[in-house]
């Protein structure tokens, strides 16, 4: 690893895991999501999807939302939505969920900090 380790709350631990596994050996691959972060606002209201397949972590993007998946839970991308109205179980670390706004301030914020400081 970098020296530079990403933590969330616990609601969004899937989000740093996925930082931390996914994005900080590979730190090209920001620019690119953050690409396709802005192709799915662009595209509203028509749907548009991305989706960025790690070894351990998955990230999938849509104009709604945004989900950091564990590759090794074992569920399919239209499951996903009975998982966050609460009507299925999950485990905090395999799967989050946030605003694309959100997430997108978050690596924003992770970029700053990692050409600041390190």
């Amino acid at each position: 690893m970098h020296g530079v380790v990403a933590k969330c709350s616990m609601d969004h631990e899937a989000f740093a895991r996925w930082l931390n596994t996914e994005l900080a050996p590979n730190p090209k691959d920001l620019d690119k999501i953050l690409q396709e972060i802005d192709r799915c606002r662009k595209a509203f209201p028509n749907h548009y999807e991305a989706l960025f397949e790690g070894h351990e972590y998955s990230l999938y993007i849509s104009y709604e939302e945004v989900v950091a998946k564990a590759n090794n839970l074992e569920m399919e991308l239209d499951d996903l939505d009975a998982i966050a109205e609460g009507l299925n179980y999950y485990d905090e670390e395999s799967i989050a969920f946030c605003g694309l706004e959100d997430f997108e301030a978050f690596l924003t914020a992770y970029q700053r900090f990692v050409n600041t400081y390190h």
